[in-house]
Order: structure tokens, then sequence, then C-alpha cells
């Protein structure tokens, strides 16, 4: 739009667009990184660094809202406010509630000793111990934000909470200054990201500009902008006349700058229609911007609605069970605004079940954990085993004809990878794929998005590629036989060591590989070895072979590409070693592939799943969720 309608936006003619700003906010923040936090005397560069180790760090923290319209700040510091005043006054503050501590803590035990606090849940033995070491941090001066662990147990509000009811409760000045210490962060953090977020957003638009560069909110900004200056009408006008008709689909998923656009473009004009598509349930990139207050803004100035009100992929009795469960709130899904509306089944489904020995099963299943509550961890634990071992009764059923999924008269029975289990992050798949494992079920994270430089498979063949670039080094031989990949035992290794002959066999064989490496590059080389070696063969027989072999076959790629463009295998082999050290999730090339999903159960973030199908699904997680924060920024 911007360079069809060049003139009304004032859009530059000769103007490059860039898919990727991810390089230039890095050197952005490796910038404000050098400016802001080299000079800093030690003690506050020490704070500094026990929350970001650099300024990768920094920016994992920040990137999401370099993108897009600029966020508000909720509590912004003072302009004047600088990192050593804040420093200075958070341990001014530690050093405040130490000095006080270190007058009246010969007053503690008598005071204890005289009120009502429960000693079941503040017994001596404890007390002691909690005086003792807090003891000694206060008779410290203060140069960090550390405190005592113990420190909380002498607030007012938790000896308050201690007490019983109706005794007396301890009482001291030093209770409520510990309160009050503990009731405000004691931290540079706030101060760092709000100076980051405007320094690096401004560095990274003056050097865009200095290149006759723009990004695609970029062009969002520029449109958003064009549209409210003076020829933004014009501007309007000419989009609707080539574009009389707007269809905005998934549109619970824009952002307030992007609803501003249509709406300036397309809202209360004749002879022009805005049709927005979206189902706010499914709203899933608020990382990105999106935000579900904009979609319910554009419900409420829309009268006329249109809703799907027929459920094709799923059976009945899913269907059914969902309206009833749904359906026992007014506001199910927290706002008024976002109704829920029950839905029909399809009639081409009318027969799809699941049958176990001829009994077919509910739709839809709840699992309640014995006993009135538990901890996250316990709760996620038993969820684990009993999904782990329900899916292992269903797929030994399947194995004798005993589980089968049904449709009609047709039926077939249930493998591994007619089973989905949903989860919300890396940690919960790890839970259930080790539940599986114990079980003996093999699976597939789909939503795996870590590096490969992170597995050890990549360290494995940092180890490899020495060897066979120095095979007269014992040590470094000796490690690459140590590999797992290799397949060697200790004794295998052991008696290497003892047979002169033997060991300058494998010398021999890798000085060869060494020549390859050199006339026909890495990649045949590596052919060669694993060819020789059994590696695939002997990675297969092993309990996750399949997805350890994905991997080296992964790396060994990245290397042949690697070295296309470097002058030796010594700059190879560099590269290999600096790609381990700082492994990046975010480039595609080095995210790990899926090894095949053939008969495995697949394990998918809730995320990813969306507008998947399968045909049974496990929840085990849903009712654990993370407590969201407050954080101090919003867009």
């Amino acid at each position: 739009m911007l360079s069809l309608n060049a003139f009304e936006s004032g859009m530059l003619f000769e103007q490059q667009l860039i898919e990727d700003e991810s390089l230039l906010r890095y050197q952005a923040c490796a910038d404000f990184w050098r400016r802001h936090c080299y000079p800093l005397p030690r003690d506050i560069a020490q704070v500094v660094f026990d929350v970001w180790k650099g300024p990768k760090a920094l920016l994992k923290d920040i990137d999401r809202y370099l993108q897009g319209e600029a966020p508000v700040i909720k509590a912004p510091p003072s302009q004047e406010e600088t990192l050593a005043s804040r420093h200075e006054q958070i341990l001014a503050r530690i050093n405040q509630v130490k000095q006080q501590w270190c007058e009246a803590v010969s007053e503690l035990e008598a005071l204890f000793e005289s009120s009502g606090i429960d000693r079941r849940k503040f017994n001596r033995g404890n007390q002691a111990k909690w005086i003792e070491k807090i003891t000694a941090w206060a008779q410290e001066e203060a140069k960090n934000y550390q405190l005592p662990e113990a420190l909380g147990k002498f607030s007012q509000r938790f000896l308050d909470e201690r007490t019983k009811a109706g005794g007396v409760t301890p009482r001291h000045p030093l209770f409520v200054a510990i309160d009050n210490l503990l009731s405000e962060p004691l931290s540079i953090k706030d101060l760092v990201l709000t100076r980051a977020l405007s320094e690096i957003r401004e560095t990274v638009a003056q050097e865009k500009r200095r290149r006759g560069e723009l990004g695609f909110d970029d062009m969002l900004s520029r449109l958003d902008a064009a549209l409210r200056s003076e020829s933004g009408e014009a501007l309007a006008a000419a989009i609707r006349t080539r574009f009389p008709v707007a269809m905005i689909d998934e549109f619970q998923d824009t952002d307030p700058q992007q609803y501003r656009i249509f709406r300036r473009i397309w809202r209360h004009q004749p002879d022009t229609a805005l049709l927005l598509i979206g189902d706010p349930k499914q709203a899933i990139y608020a990382f990105r911007g999106a935000d579900i207050f904009t979609y319910m803004k554009a419900r409420s100035e829309v009268s006329a609605h249109y809703t799907l009100d027929t459920n094709w992929r799923s059976a009945p009795g899913m269907v059914n069970s969902v309206n009833k469960l749904f359906s026992q709130m007014n506001d199910a899904f927290m706002f008024r605004d976002i109704p829920f509306s029950p839905v029909k089944f399809a009639q081409r489904n009318q027969s799809l079940q699941f049958k176990v020995n001829d009994v077919p099963q509910p739709a839809m299943t709840l699992w309640l954990m014995e006993g009135e509550s538990c901890g996250s961890g316990d709760y996620q634990s038993y969820m684990a085993q009993v999904c782990a071992t329900q899916i292992r009764d269903w797929l030994r059923a399947g194995q004798t004809g005993d589980a089968l999924l049904m449709n009609g008269d047709a039926s077939r029975p249930v493998r591994a990878s007619d089973i989905s289990v949903l989860v919300r992050s890396r940690r919960e798949a790890a839970l259930i794929r080790d539940a599986l494992t114990l079980l003996a079920i093999p699976s597939v994270y789909l939503s795996n998005r870590d590096s490969v430089f992170e597995t050890l498979e990549a360290q494995e063949m940092l180890w490899v590629l020495q060897a066979v670039m120095a095979p007269e080094r014992e040590n470094t031989l000796r490690s690459a036989l140590a590999t797992s990949m290799m397949g060697l035992t200790a004794l295998d290794i052991e008696t290497l060591n003892n047979d002169e002959n033997a060991w300058d066999a494998v010398v021999e064989e890798f000085d060869g590989y060494r020549q390859m490496w050199h006339k026909r590059g890495v990649m045949p080389m590596l052919r060669a070895l694993m060819s020789a070696r059994n590696i695939a063969e002997n990675l297969l027989a092993t309990a996750g072979g399949e997805r350890r072999l994905t991997d080296i076959l992964h790396i060994s790629e990245l290397l042949q590409e690697a070295g296309s463009q470097l002058e030796s295998e010594h700059a190879l082999v560099r590269w290999l070693a600096q790609h381990i050290l700082e492994p990046d999730s975010n480039a595609s090339s080095q995210q790990l592939r899926l090894e095949s999903d053939k008969h495995l159960v697949q394990i998918v973030t809730i995320h990813k799943s969306k507008g998947l199908e399968y045909s049974l699904v496990w929840l085990p997680f849903i009712t654990h969720f993370p407590r969201a924060g407050s954080g101090f920024l919003s867009r």
C-alpha cells in the first residue's frame, strides 16, 4: 500500500525491505551494553551481571517489546535516576535493616517467649538457627542485594499469620522494617530495561534510516501514521478504490495498530465491506502484540455477527461434552464480550467411536487426584504417571485388537501415532516423555525449538572432528573414541591402549578421514566414518537412537554448508566450537529437526496444536498454570 500510493503516503521510492531485524536488534543491544555496562564500577557491574550475563541475555528479556508499537511503562523511573543512585538507595535500605537487627536481636528471644506464636510452625530450634544466620548476615556491610531466606520469618505480616488465635502477636519496629524492605523489589532491572527499550529502539530506527531500509513493523507504523496525516483521507480513498472489500482472517491475532488501519480505511464507508473473521478463544499471539481487547472492541462496534454452528471434526460425544462443560458458567472465558456458543456435530461423524474391550469410551474423561490438596510437583508427577499408564493400556489393547477406533462399520486398532499429549512447555513435555520412556513407549516432542548445537551430539561431533584433524594426538583421539556415538566400551578403549598395532591402525584410519576431509569436504568424510564405524546401526539399536542420529545428520549438513564458506578445516572446527558456546535457538536452521513420528506418541504444546487433529488427546497438566507476573510493561 505504501509503495502503490507513494505520493499520498509520503513513502520514499528507494527503500529496501528487510525481513529479519534480529541482527540489527542484537547489534543495538550490544552497543547499549558497551555504553552503559562497561564503565560501571565493579560492585554495580556485578549486580547487573547477576541479572544478565551479557547483551544476549538482556535482548532475550526485551526482544518482544522492540517490535511493533513502543510499549507503555506502567511506572517509569525518573529520568534523573541512575544505576549508581539506585544501587546506593538499595544498599542503604538493606544496611538500615541490618543495623536495626543488630540493635534488637538481643530482645527477640524474650519477645517470642512472651507472645502467642504457634510453636508448631515457629519452633525454638528453627528460631535459633534463623536468628544466627540473619545475625551473621547483618554484621557484614551490604555489597549486593541478597537477603537471607529466613529474613521473611521475622516480617510483621508473617508473624501475624503464625500467631495462635487469641494470642499476643510479637510486635517490634524491626518486624515492620523487614516488611517494608521485602515489600518493594531490590532491583535495578526496571531501570535498565526502561533505558534499554528506549535507546535500542531508537538505535535500530536510526540505523534503518541510514541504510534506507524498513521492516514489516515499520510498514505498519508508516501506514498508520500516513492515514492520520493531512493526506490520510486521500490515501484511505485510494486503498478503498483498489480494494473495496477487505476480509481479515484470524482477526483475534491482530493488534491495536492493525485494527486502527482497517478501521480508518473501511469503517462506515459506503459501497465497501470489512469482514472480520476470528475466534477469540484461539488468540495465541499475545507475545507478538496481539490484543484480545482489540477483538472485543471491534466486536462491539459491529452490529452484524455471524457464527459457525457446526463442528465438522469431532465425534458427537466430544461436541456434547464440550457444550456441557463450558455451559456451566455464564462467563466461561472471563469476559462477557466473549460468549460461549454451543455448536452442533456433523452428521457424517455420527458413527465415530473409541471402543475398549467392545465398550464405547466416554468422549471426555476428567481425572481427579485423591486428597484435598498437594504441591504442584506432586500433582505433575502423578498426572504424568497416570497419563503414561493409560496410554500404555490403550496401546496394549490395540495390539490385541481390543482398543479400536470406529467409523461406522470400519475399525482399526489404536496406534501410538493416534495419541497426542498437549502440554504448555518444554518442561511439561519432558515430564511426559520421561514417564512414557519408563514404560518403553516411544514419543516425539513436536514443539522442540532447542538448537541442535545444545545437544550431546554436537559436543561429540566436535571431539571427532578434532581427532580427525590431529589423529596423532593420543588424548584427542581417545576423546573421540570414548564418545557414545562410537559405541566403544571402556574395556574396548583400554584394549586399544595396550595394543600398539591396534592403536596405530586407528590412527591410520583417522588419518585417512583427514585426507578425505581435505580433498572432498566434511560431509563425505563423515559419511565414510559413520559407515566404517556402523554409527547409524549402533544408534538405532538404542533407546532414543533415532533422535540422536537425526541430530548427527543435521549437524553434518550444517558443517558442510559452513565449510563451503570457510577457508580451512581449522576454521570449521572453530565455527562448531563457537556455535556450541553460543547456540541460537531462534535460528531456524539450528532448531532440532523432527525424527520420524511414525508409531510415536506425539507431544505438542497447546500453542502449536492449533488447527491440528488427533484421534485421542491427553491434557495431563491442564489445571496447572503459571501465575502471570504483573510486570512493568504494557502495550
